[in-house]
């Protein structure tokens, strides 16, 4: 055997090796990739189910409320009330509880901006009555912003005297 065949030999060996090391590379990066796809799977079926969590203890806690509230006002609760939308506070709550502390709840009295109450003093009592204010604080600032972009579109100064025509105005 000459210095050449023994290259040669050497050679295929070589290649044999690094193909099974490729070969052996591939399955397992093949077996991490199915392994990756299982736990996205899990953790999308582990957030639905969480989520579903929320839901459930969110709209059993507000028909709860909604029962009290209804028992209190002496009205019987024979109609499932419709559940819209969660207060966030609820939610936070729940999320509180269901992490055992460490998702913190919110303190909602810092939120408040007492110039964005715009009610004049007055408190409304009940949840229909803070809607009907809400929705009113929104169609304001709705107004305001809409007057403020006209005005910058077209160029004029705002002037502290003029307020926007809005629809709740008209009537």
């Amino acid at each position: 055997m000459d210095a050449e065949e023994y290259l040669h030999m050497k050679e295929r060996e070589m290649m044999e090796e690094y193909g099974a090391v490729i070969l052996s590379q591939r399955n397992e990066i093949e077996q991490l990739q199915r392994r990756c796809s299982e736990l996205l799977h899990e953790r999308s079926f582990m957030r639905a189910s969480v989520a579903e969590d929320v839901r459930q203890f969110c709209v059993g806690h507000l028909q709860r409320q909604q029962a009290q509230q209804q028992r209190a006002s002496g009205r019987l609760a024979t109609s499932s009330a419709c559940v819209q939308s969660i207060p966030v506070l609820h939610l936070l709550q729940f999320l509180h509880q269901y992490t055992s502390g460490v998702v913190p709840v919110m303190e909602t009295e810092k939120r408040k901006r007492p110039r964005e109450t715009g009610t004049g003093g007055i408190c409304p009592n009940t949840p229909h009555q803070q809607r009907l204010v809400q929705r009113m604080i929104t169609r304001r600032r709705l107004c305001i912003r809409e007057g403020d972009s006209e005005e910058s579109l077209q160029g004029i100064e705002v002037q502290s005297a003029e307020q926007p025509i809005c629809a709740d105005q008209v009537h």
